[in-house]
């Protein structure tokens, strides 16, 4: 290793970056499937799902339940032990000094009775008995009282309209990280829960667990529940069916605790937190084998155009005794060697970059929270596994020389080397690809960033209302101080959220987005009214009998924008009835990946409005934001003020894409270090080895240029052939990423012609240090080199 340095270093440097992204992506992979695992009933505990079909429509997959549906289970079917609703709510918390905006979860008392979640003072069994207690996790009690000596402690919630007293019963430990059930404040159910929710069965908004006894069995327990249900809902199902001529099946299942992080179908929501796919698991799993499988390939290729140097050495061993099983054995101990060196760089380089990499995939892993035995165990097989691929084919080659042959033979590194060739080829095709995706990715996030939304979104703020029932009022009254200020162009309000609900136009149904603003939304937003004209104050209708539909609304509807004026729009639910007085364009009120759907807008009095949107002048930011915050607080005084830039929410809803976009831009320039630093190393052996050939080509004669292409032509041959293999490649699975999106760019032939040039323009310049070095050297020296 200390005669070759330069391709010792080459062998090291690509195996320790190759195992570096291995070990990372092992930590990731551990994290996702550990998740919900440290419970210590976690095989016994199960999440009640359904699955719904109305019709000829597609089957909704449910996670969500009604409240009854624990209880009853419970009292009916021996084998289930107990039972835990849990449901997510924003409160607002007091604690004498401050307010907060907190996401509480509402849960059973047997919360803790069936999750595994230490305390760290106060009683499991009777913590959240009393309806107004409440459970603090460690760090939520410093938060609100800066000790963790709280037991008795009083804190005033509001879970609605008014704040009330609750009483700290105990304190938990943080939740651990690998946990889809994450809190800083439990609060009793009961306190939640509505009256009116026992009766029913169908629908619902919460998770409900179900602890089974380790002998039951899953599909008879699953049974049990299916006739219960059929039972008790036989009866709306059958209204249902009557009514409106729709036949609904809803079919009960149970998913297991720790299958719901990763699940597609029934993921986490309503209280339950970080939700994941396998797909991130199985592309960045994929990235690092290829980079592993890059850098075992360039160990493969330098062993190998080592073995033509190292032939003398072989056929010396071969004469004096040594058996085939001995070199076999003396080359597989060097490659282990190398890769021990390469593990211990690559732990070293883990720990660095392990903080970038939480930042990179949203997480906060540390060696010490996954180190196990069975980590350690991996780690192992890793370096072993490594090892062998790395050295096995080289050893068994090598050991097979004939001594004489191996004594006097005097081959070519390119040659006829067709698995040389074709580990080059696979190395580079990779990295194309994944060049190709990085340009479609890149280009599809800046056409997101830059595309018109059909509104205007530059500095315009949106500020969350609490819910009050003098929301409307106040609003007005909010409007009117701030209406006065010269930093602020425009003002108005809508309802907070979105609500999707179903109406008929006489002849058909549509499926619509029901948003309640008031006259000034479209002007503030500068969204167009096409056809007709826009809510007026000088229309007192408007309030109640009104209404305006977006392009898409219209053309579901099957009329002309002009002739949808005046159309009369029947609620399904309600059988409310709205005359469509304008209609506006279309603008993209989700993000991009979501097609444009139907949209009406009313002035309906009795929904209140959860936001104020406000268009302020660039000018002076800051100042205008704290007169915000002063308005506000004058309005809401027990109320947090919130506030978001809307550009920065339409930047959120392609924060997955932007890690994606960084994660790709990585591994491409990863593949392409890794293959150039190989063929860097097959450069330096190809011009070696034809030393005497270059020095006899410039005594007669041969210009430093066409020794140049001499040396380059058949590395640039073999990326060609990968270019050509990575293109329709590319091209597959860039379109069928881009499908995900409704609006997205068009390939084009450009980002093929971008990544070959670059990969072979990287490729020239790696190899055209030693071609010069060939081509300009003195042929005396050439020709005396044996």
């Amino acid at each position: 290793m200390w005669r070759n340095r330069t391709f010792a270093i080459i062998k090291i440097s690509g195996l320790g970056i190759g195992l570096t992204v291995c070990m990372l992506i092992l930590l990731y992979s551990k994290d996702e499937i550990s998740y919900d695992r440290f419970h210590k009933n976690s095989d016994n505990i199960y999440r009640l799902v359904q699955t719904m079909q109305m019709g000829q429509d597609a089957p909704q997959n449910l996670g969500i339940t009604q409240p009854v549906l624990g209880d009853a289970y419970k009292r009916n079917i021996p084998e289930i032990q107990q039972f835990v609703r849990i449901n997510g709510g924003a409160v607002t918390i007091s604690n004498g000094i401050d307010v907060f905006n907190e996401t509480s979860l509402f849960v059973d008392s047997d919360f803790f009775s069936v999750f595994t979640f230490p305390l760290i003072k106060g009683n499991a069994y009777n913590v959240l008995r009393d309806v107004h207690s409440l459970v603090l996790t460690e760090d939520a009690a410093k938060k609100y009282f800066g000790t963790i000596d709280v037991i008795g402690r009083v804190l005033d919630i509001k879970t609605d309209t008014a704040f009330e007293p609750y009483s700290v019963t105990a304190v938990a430990e943080n939740p651990p990280q690998n946990s889809t059930i994450k809190f800083a404040i439990l609060l009793p159910f009961e306190y939640h829960q509505n009256p009116n929710e026992h009766i029913k069965w169908v629908g619902g908004s919460l998770n409900t667990f179900l602890l089974l006894s380790p002998q039951a069995k899953l599909q008879s327990v699953v049974n049990k529940m299916q006739s219960l249900f059929d039972e008790n809902t036989k009866e709306q199902i059958a209204q249902v069916k009557q009514e409106e001529g729709i036949t609904v099946t809803i079919k009960e299942a149970l998913q297991p605790l720790a299958d719901i992080h990763l699940s597609a179908k029934f993921g986490p929501g309503n209280g339950l937190e970080d939700g994941s796919s396998l797909t991130y698991s199985y592309i960045l799993t994929c990235i690092a084998i290829f980079i592993l499988i890059i850098a075992c390939i360039n160990f493969i290729n330098l062993s190998l155009a080592q073995s033509l140097k190292r032939s003398k050495e072989i056929g010396i061993r071969k004469v004096i005794g040594s058996s085939r099983k001995q070199l076999i054995g003396q080359f597989l101990t060097e490659s282990f060697f190398v890769s021990l060196l390469a593990f211990i760089i690559a732990i070293f380089l883990s720990s660095t970059l392990l903080p970038f990499f939480n930042e990179l995939s949203n997480k906060k892993l540390s060696f010490s929270y996954l180190l196990d035995f069975k980590l350690y165990i991996g780690y192992s097989l890793l370096l072993i596994c490594t090892s062998f691929v790395a050295g096995s084919y080289p050893a068994f080659y090598l050991s097979s020389f004939q001594p004489v042959k191996a004594l006097y033979s005097n081959q070519k590194l390119m040659g006829k080397n067709y698995l040389t060739k074709s580990f080059i080829v696979f190395q580079f095709a990779l990295a194309i690809f994944l060049i190709i995706g990085a340009i479609a990715v890149n280009s599809q996030l800046n056409f997101l960033f830059h595309a018109k939304l059909g509104y205007k979104s530059e500095n315009l703020v949106r500020i969350d209302l609490p819910p009050t029932g003098d929301n409307n009022k106040l609003v007005k009254v909010f409007k009117n101080e701030l209406a006065g200020n010269r930093s602020i162009e425009a003002i108005t309000a809508k309802n907070g959220g979105s609500m999707t609900t179903e109406v008929s136009t006489g002849n058909k149904n549509i499926e619509v987005d029901n948003n309640t603003i008031d006259d000034q939304y479209f002007p503030t937003l500068k969204i167009s009214i096409i056809a007709g004209r826009n809510f007026s104050a000088n229309f007192p209708s408007d309030v109640s009998q009104s209404g305006i539909a977006n392009e898409s609304f219209v053309k579901a509807a099957g009329w002309s924008n002009n002739d949808a004026i005046g159309k009369v729009v029947s609620f399904v639910e309600d059988k409310k009835k709205i005359t469509i007085v304008g209609v506006a364009s279309d603008y993209h009120f989700a993000s991009l990946k979501e097609k444009i759907t139907p949209q009406l807008f009313n002035m309906d009095a009795s929904v209140g409005y959860g936001q104020v949107l406000v268009k302020i002048k660039p000018s002076d930011m800051p100042h205008t934001a704290s007169i915000l915050a002063q308005e506000f607080k004058k309005l809401f005084p027990l109320s947090p003020y919130n506030y978001q830039f809307i550009d920065d929410i339409n930047k959120m809803n392609y924060e997955a894409e932007a890690k994606w976009e960084l994660i790709i831009n990585i591994a491409s320039g990863l593949f392409v270090f890794i293959s150039c630093i190989g063929l860097f190393g097959l450069g330096i052996l190809s011009v070696e080895q034809r030393t005497k050939e270059i020095g006899i080509r410039k005594v007669l004669g041969a210009a430093a240029s066409r020794i140049f292409v001499l040396i380059s032509k058949d590395f640039i041959i073999l990326i060609s052939i990968a270019f050509m293999i990575a293109v329709p490649i590319g091209y597959y699975f860039s379109n069928k990423w881009l499908q995900t999106f409704a609006y997205r760019i068009d390939i084009g032939w450009w980002m093929f012609a971008v990544a070959g040039t670059f990969v072979i323009s990287i490729a020239l310049l790696t190899t055209s240090f030693q071609a010069i070095k060939a081509a300009v050297a003195n042929p005396v020296k050439s020709l005396k080199t044996e």
